[in-house]
């Protein structure tokens, strides 16, 4: 019987079979059981540690875990007939039962992340990736067999610990219903964070060894902070509470109520509802797992092509626009009364930074390398006719291997126009959105100056330009800030210079940082003309490839 379930595994996924044969020794297997095991034990007997008895309350009659009178975060202690401390189980309970959801998450999402990226990188090291690529199995087959077959051993201790949690959560008074959402959500930020690990793990083989403590460390460090810094009932009034929906930490089930029960979206009150706030995380998750799944299939079938295409790009920054502005703060900027101005400002910051890692990531998704270019660019030489010239627009916008300018240029458009859009509807003044609407054109700007830039650098000839283009490109954004801040600390001195930074879009849209409008109107004259150098300088270097690709092409034949 366990031959034959062997066997009927290793016919539907040939890849989870290796995985799974490979790590489920009995070594490890006892490792991942005893482990799981302590652990339970450990912080079963660390909250039974915290309980309160006669002697820790000797000098103090007020408890966590008592059941009298609340005060600040204690309750005062009462005693049965016995003289024995009454205590809150169903508290305890819930303390234990969110201590074990912690440690679940983190050890599936840290631990997962680090062994898939590990994983792929000693694949390529070994330089079996290739055989693997070349085998009759899908791609898909494949990369769902590492992500299912490389965490075995954390899934194994993780599953050894579900009776005890659901024990502890109906001992907390837990619906199962919420214990079963919190699972989901597990299940699904583990499948869109374990995505974006086989993708690093892909294209940041440049990394070397330290590619996968650098993955999961940024996991860990986005966990950590999300989870620290997003506690505030503030937190709800801006659209970082996004990255609320990509924590499962907030999704914990409480006895106390709901975590994200004032989570709206569009002012909807989605956050009211358990079912419907599980229900659009869900989708948030499965969203982003599909654009990140769509660039590991186009990366592991041809290690040349760029991470999207350039439609996928413009259906992630629509997704991306409409999700996020959904997550401002509708309710006062739209629909409410007050200081509307600080809060659209404050809410319009915070877009404006989420738009800046989706545009990082679509320069680093969209742009093609030399060799790629070199090819498009032999095709569009020797394709000079006027119809050649009539579809190279056409080619810029739609084409796998023309250069990323145009697209990058159309998804910028995108964000601003849904942002626009957004200030518009506002109630806020009209020297406000002023403000805002030229703070948007600085940051059109700079995302395209930055993607003509990376594109001029992975037009080199040098073997590193990929690292080449990612340190210099690192420090164009963050050594002019560093650079400004240490010469002039209050942006109101030299507010010219702080405008060809990536603060120049907070520059100009807080007015107290005295930037002037014709101080504004002459640094977009200055951006125009950087791009334009730029532009003209990867014209130039494009013709040269494709004479230089033409003229080697001849030769040979």
């Amino acid at each position: 019987m366990h031959t034959n379930w062997i066997s009927q595994l290793g016919d539907y996924n040939p890849q989870l079979f290796r995985e799974i044969k490979g790590r489920l020794h009995k070594r490890n297997v006892l490792l991942a059981v005893t482990t799981s095991l302590l652990t339970q034990l450990g912080v079963f007997l660390y909250f039974q540690s915290l309980l309160p008895n006669s002697d820790s309350i000797t000098y103090t009659n007020y408890h966590k875990y008592c059941t009298g009178q609340y005060l600040d975060i204690s309750r005062e202690c009462l005693f049965d007939g016995f003289g024995n401390v009454m205590i809150n189980w169903p508290l305890w309970f819930q303390d234990i039962f969110t201590g074990l959801s912690i440690i679940g998450f983190f050890s599936i999402l840290v631990a997962g992340t680090y062994l898939l990226i590990n994983d792929l990188a000693t694949e390529e090291r070994r330089d079996t990736l290739n055989f693997i690529r070349l085998s009759p199995q899908s791609h898909q087959s494949i990369l769902f067999g590492k992500m299912l077959g490389v965490p075995i051993l954390i899934y194994l201790g993780v599953f050894l610990a579900i009776p005890i949690h659901l024990w502890l959560g109906l001992n907390a008074n837990l619906s199962l219903i919420s214990i079963f959402g919190f699972y989901i959500i597990v299940i699904t930020t583990s499948l869109f964070y374990f995505s974006g690990a086989l993708l690093f793990g892909l294209v940041g083989s440049w990394l070397g060894g330290f590619q996968a403590w650098l993955g999961s460390g940024a996991v860990l460090g986005f966990l950590l902070f999300t989870q620290q810094s997003l506690k505030d009932e503030v937190s709800f009034n801006y659209p970082f509470v996004i990255l609320k929906l990509i924590n499962p930490y907030y999704f914990i089930p409480q006895s106390r109520g709901l975590t994200l029960d004032n989570f709206n979206w569009f002012a909807l009150p989605l956050g009211n509802n358990w079912l419907t706030i599980i229900g659009f995380a869900v989708v948030i998750h499965l969203l982003g797992a599909y654009f990140i799944w769509e660039s590991l299939q186009r990366c592991f079938r041809d290690r040349n092509a760029t991470m999207l295409s350039k439609q996928q790009s413009y259906l992630l920054t629509i997704a991306f626009t409409i999700i996020t502005i959904g997550c401002a703060n509708w309710s006062k900027v739209v629909f409410g009364i007050g200081n509307i101005a600080s809060a659209m400002t404050e809410n319009m910051a915070c877009l404006m930074f989420l738009n800046l890692w989706l545009f990082l990531y679509l320069i680093a998704a969209l742009t093609p390398h030399r060799h790629t270019l070199q090819d498009w660019a032999r095709y569009r030489h020797l394709a000079s006719s006027p119809t050649g010239k009539r579809q190279l627009m056409q080619d810029l916008i739609w084409g796998e291997k023309s250069p990323a300018v145009v697209a990058i240029a159309l998804n910028v458009i995108i964000s601003i126009t849904g942002l626009s859009l957004f200030t518009l509807v506002s109630t806020t003044d009209i020297y406000t959105k002023f403000n805002i609407f030229i703070s948007l054109i600085f940051a059109g700007s700079l995302a395209v100056i930055y993607a003509v830039l990376a594109q001029l650098l992975l037009m080199m000839k040098n073997g590193q330009r990929l690292f080449w283009t990612n340190g210099i490109l690192g420090a164009v954004i963050i050594l002019p800030v560093v650079a400004l801040a240490m010469l002039f600390s209050y942006p109101g001195n030299q507010t010219f210079l702080w405008l060809f930074s990536i603060a120049a879009p907070l520059i100009v849209l807080y007015p107290s940082s005295g930037a002037s409008a014709m101080t504004a109107f002459l640094a977009i004259m200055g951006h125009v003309g950087i791009l334009g150098l730029f532009l003209f300088q990867m014209t130039r270097q494009l013709r040269r490839l494709g004479e230089s690709g033409t003229r080697v092409l001849l030769e040979r034949n």
